[in-house]
């Protein structure tokens, strides 16, 4: 269980990492067979919940959501067209957004340019400054099959 107590020091407070065996840490190592059977089976994923959309409702005002989490509850969302940004699209991403709220929220692209492609991220093949807006108890599916743009799909109600 030393590794777990690791992995849940580097990621921030609110987030957690459901675990089944010892993930490896710091970079590359290999890992634990437990580990690798729990990410087979679908349990070794983070999640993070208790976000709160940033008021204002813009690209430029979201709050930006973070790298590394599979699974995002935004609980929070005060007027409707708060917003949230995906973390910069990289080619193998893939996160879950849920929105949790009595409000519809806003998803951007960030406004910053990716490093990995010199220009902003896209979703949909739009400009991530065109928000994807998923309404109560909504949630959006986002992979990046490549750098710099996201592919989303909104999931029942």
């Amino acid at each position: 269980m030393m590794g777990v107590n690791k992995v849940k020091a580097m990621i921030p407070v609110g987030a957690a990492f459901a675990v089944t065996g010892n993930p490896p840490v710091n970079g590359f190592q290999t890992p634990d067979g437990t580990w690798l059977l729990g990410l087979a089976g679908g349990q070794n994923y983070t999640y993070q919940s208790g976000i709160v959309a940033h008021a204002g409702g813009t690209q430029a005002a979201c709050l930006v959501l973070q790298t590394g989490i599979a699974f995002i509850s935004v609980d929070t969302v005060a007027s409707s067209g708060d917003s949230v940004c995906l973390p910069f699209a990289v080619a193998g991403s893939n996160i879950q957004v849920a929105n949790n709220s009595g409000t519809t929220l806003n998803i951007y692209g960030q406004a910053a340019n990716n490093l990995l492609t010199s220009a902003a991220d896209t979703i949909n093949g739009v400009a991530g400054s065109t928000a994807i807006a998923p309404t109560t108890q909504q949630a959006i599916e986002c992979f990046a099959a490549k750098n710099g743009a996201w592919r989303c799909g909104r999931s029942g109600s």
